[in-house]
């Protein structure tokens, strides 16, 4: 779920709609619990015995007494301390003056006088100033009444900030607060932001902490080139404590009015939550070009703990939507959507799953296969046929439908039945398997076709043997012990060659050799590729840690070696080869200190071409102290090259005063991609950030290969502001912000045990 913030607006309410809550660990910080008085433990709302102390007291016909010097009175979850008081018996009653302090469990008041009623287990301060115990909160007010319900502020001032901070306060004639509800309603209300008047409301509700309540969330301002002056106006529903509803008006001054809505619920087997996105005309398309729209339900049951369903679809009404409107559910760079319903069992024999799976494609794309459905049943736990002899299975069928491809539709069946053979020590681990992969396929055959028949089979045997070997020894540096570990591994895969001319490509693609990549199986996704293979890949691992077990560095190369030159499928395409003897590695180095250095790099030995690499330089001193220097380069990413280079961090510049900038270039064509830089002022009660932002405006219409070329740039100025402690201020942090560009930042690799 995701977590929505609350601030002040320009209206009557403010709300919080958190299904599940964060923290601001920012306000943590700031505030500490007030402790009881010394000697003072806790206060006990079961003991209803009134119990005081004083250095002196006189009695009066057993009905009334007055006490004087060091008087501590407690009643339930109450305490009071003054230099005198009285009490009356009769009336059960009690005053003090003189400069008095009240404890209960939620309060603590420095007031001139005390009256309360003991019946009505109420009580009020005079000249009172207050500080909430547990949570943010402090205030003022000529006049404090509480009880067991509620706490009534007469002419009032409430803030979050610290005694020291006046950041800002609200002053209200009347402030009533409901302790256990964490709500506040404040009448004729004064903002003030450094005791100068900002805004009158005549009535306001806010809370108090992370308790939800229907109203007004934080507004969001900002500006860009494609919407103009954009304006959002959430409204938060709590409907109820498992299910909400969040209604955004949206304005933007180039294209109109938008309405945006999330609904959210959580049962004990289910949750999800519903988004819809209406624009009903844009002014950027006038004519025929109709309303536009976002649709988008996420769901997940489990019926019992073998049984689960989920459903993932998302629907826009035209390709430029996300890219022209943007949306809280998808990146404006995304190129296809998922759309996704499965239900699934997980038996003590057998796990089955039955999926309907289809990718709507954005823009000048090939449209995708979609799988209607899609039956996978698998072995739960191998079979043991003898003493180390283990047996699985598993099997599929899959429907796929593309009424725009040459082959409009096609079934699939495929079983792969398989015996292993494991020997598994703490030192060594060796395992040998052997599986028989038959694939039967239907097809739907057009005048295009080519060489695909209408039936096709295929039967392939598969052999892999896999060793790995784990040594470990004491190191000692400098005077400093740990330990280094060395995990060598080879694996034999032998798969013979098959013609698969004759079959479709319906969910198939080449996967990226990474270092763990060279140990997989098949180097394609899905089944209509199988690759031949007579290879031996050989690979090792080294890690280094220090004496407390923390991973300071890891090393990993690795090798596919050719036994037999693997064969060229006819017809294939480029990005389908798998016939690359690839070179693997990757280096992970917490080299120093809050610095880490990770590098990966894939390269073809025999065409001696980088296939892919990145590398990262990494500085997290904290959330408020970021630095990243990025680059990446692949060889061919549908057809073009990508090389790339990026800066990003944040930099606290004086007193919770945050600088925030990443810029991205584009190598190969020599021009920026995107951008950002952001100020921000955050304190213990309120923060305000202000971003600017120029970045690639992807434009699907274009072709595929003039898309780097042609597009346009897109240039937005934002500003976010919110007074703590009126609602949850989540989605306020540092690493927040860096991420909402077109690439979003990514911790660096944390080394692990």
């Amino acid at each position: 779920m995701k977590h929505g913030f609350a601030g002040v607006s320009f209206f009557l309410i403010v709300a919080t709609c958190p299904l599940a809550f964060a923290q601001d660990h920012a306000a943590a910080m700031c505030y500490l619990p007030q402790p009881l008085p010394a000697g003072i433990d806790s206060l006990d709302a079961n003991d209803a015995a009134v119990r005081i102390t004083s250095d002196q007291v006189n009695l009066s016909d057993n009905q009334q007494a007055a006490f004087s010097g060091n008087v501590q009175i407690g009643y339930r979850d109450t305490l009071l301390l003054a230099p005198r008081a009285n009490f009356s018996s009769a009336q059960q009653s009690m005053t003090a003056d003189g400069g008095i302090d009240y404890f209960n469990n939620a309060l603590h008041v420095s007031a001139s006088r005390f009256n309360a009623d003991l019946q009505q287990d109420s009580a009020r301060l005079d000249e009172a100033s207050y500080q909430f115990r547990l949570q943010a909160g402090r205030g003022y007010a000529d006049e404090l009444t509480a009880s067991k319900q509620q706490i009534v502020l007469s002419n009032a001032l409430f803030t979050t900030c610290p005694t020291t901070d006046n950041s800002w306060a609200l002053h209200a004639s009347e402030i009533n607060i409901e302790a256990d509800e964490g709500w506040g309603e404040a009448r004729h209300a004064v903002f003030k932001i450094k005791n100068i008047p900002v805004l009158y409301l005549p009535y306001l509700t806010f809370p108090v902490n992370e308790q939800r309540r229907s109203g007004l969330l934080l507004p969001k301002f900002g500006s860009s080139q494609k919407s103009g002056l954009d304006v959002e106006l959430p409204y938060y529903f709590n409907l109820a404590e498992n299910y909400d509803l969040t209604l955004t008006p949206r304005y933007m001054s180039k294209r109109g009015s938008q309405l945006k809505s999330d609904f959210r619920y959580l049962t004990e087997q289910h949750q999800g939550n519903v988004q819809f996105e209406y624009l009903h005309s844009d002014n950027e398309k006038p004519g025929d070009f109709g309303s536009r729209y976002l649709s988008h339900i996420s769901h997940l049951t489990d019926f019992t703990s073998e049984l689960r369903a989920s459903v993932d679809f998302t629907d826009i009404s035209d390709d430029a939507y996300l890219s022209e409107l943007g949306s809280d559910y998808s990146n404006q760079s995304d190129t296809q959507l998922l759309r996704e319903a499965s239900v699934s069992y997980f038996g003590e024999q057998v796990h089955s799953t039955i999926r309907a799976q289809g990718f709507e494609i954005l823009g000048n794309y090939d449209k995708a296969y979609s799988a209607l459905p899609e039956i996978n049943i698998t072995s739960a736990k191998p079979l043991a046929l003898l003493p180390g002899v283990n047996f699985s299975w598993q099997a599929q069928y899959a429907h796929f439908r593309n009424d725009s491809a040459d082959v409009t539709y096609a079934d699939r069946v495929h079983i792969e039945p398989g015996l292993e053979l494991p020997y598994i020590t703490p030192a060594l681990e060796l395992t040998a398997q052997a599986s028989l992969l038959y694939t039967y396929y239907q097809q739907n055959l057009t005048d295009n076709s080519g060489a695909l028949t209408s039936t096709a089979s295929r039967s392939v045997p598969k052999v892999r043997l896999h060793s790995k070997l784990n040594l470990e020894r004491e190191y000692n540096w400098f005077g400093e012990s740990g330990l280094q570990t060395f995990e060598p591994q080879v694996q034999y895969l032998y798969i013979p060659y098959r013609d698969q001319t004759a079959i479709g490509l319906y969910d198939t693609a080449r996967l990226q050799d990474d270092y763990y990549g060279l140990f997989r199986i098949n180097r394609y996704s899905g089944l209509d590729r199988i690759n031949e293979a007579n290879q031996l890949t050989v690979g090792w691992t080294t890690r280094f840690y220090d004496n407390v077990d923390n991973e300071l560095f890891r090393f990993s190369l690795g090798q596919i070696f050719f036994l037999d030159e693997p064969t060229i499928q006819p017809d294939e395409p480029d990005d389908l080869s798998s016939t690359e003897s690839m070179l693997a590695a990757e280096l992970i180095w917490h080299w120093y200190q809050k610095w880490y250095f990770s590098s990966a790099l894939q390269y073809d030995i025999d065409s001696e071409q980088v296939i892919k690499s990145n590398a990262s330089l990494d500085y997290r001193a904290g959330d408020n102290s970021i630095f990243q220097l990025n680059h990446r380069y692949s060889r061919a990413v549908s057809g073009l090259q990508i090389r790339q280079l990026g800066v990003l961090g944040t930099v606290p510049v004086a007193d919770n005063w945050q600088l925030i900038g990443a810029y991205y270039r584009d190598v190969t064509n020599n021009r920026m991609i995107d951008a950002s830089f952001g100020v921000q002022y955050q304190s213990c009660c309120w923060a305000v950030r202000l971003v600017a932002k120029r970045q690639l405006q992807t434009d699907l219409d274009l072709p595929l290969g003039n898309f780097t070329n042609a597009s346009q740039l897109d240039s937005s100025i934002g500003l976010q502001f919110v007074l703590k402690g009126f609602g949850d201020s989540a989605g306020f942090g540092v690493s927040d912000m860096l991420s909402n560009g077109i690439f979003t930042y990514r911790r660096p690799y944390l080394l692990t045990n």
